[in-house]
């Protein structure tokens, strides 16, 4: 399925997506995968830094967009528990509205077994679809 998800990416670049692409239905949602390694944490207290799975519901966000280009206009986040070497994340984005150019986009990590970070993006298309 990554293959195929790769091949429909029109936004940005699906090598761009941080983490592996599982899934996208292009214009409504996407799922992406991360591992947490030894280089993504801190390390005095090996946890993972926060600019990874920022970047992986971020680029996620971009992904399901139907349009040429797209830039995150808006990004509220929330770090909900610590993440370690190991933990695989999975992030599930879905467009939840659509005004003009603008996307509205939930995007929520999980580990195997809590969220562990959530996001609201508002993401900015320029170009025909």
């Amino acid at each position: 399925m990554a293959e195929n998800a790769q091949n429909k990416v029109k936004a940005i670049q699906s090598n761009e997506v941080v983490g592996e692409l599982i899934d996208l239905e292009l214009g409504r949602s996407g799922i992406s995968l991360l591992k947490i390694t030894e280089d993504m944490v801190f390390g005095k207290t090996q946890i993972a830094k926060g600019h990874f799975m920022f970047s992986q519901a971020d680029s996620l966000a971009m992904a399901i967009v139907d349009a040429p280009m797209a830039v995150t206009g808006v990004a509220n986040v929330k770090y909900k528990v610590p993440v370690h070497v190991g933990e695989k994340l999975i992030a599930k984005a879905e467009i939840v509205k659509v005004r003009g150019n603008k996307y509205f986009i939930w995007v929520k990590t999980h580990n195997e077994t809590q969220e562990v970070f959530r996001a609201k993006f508002i993401v900015v298309s320029w170009g025909e679809k």
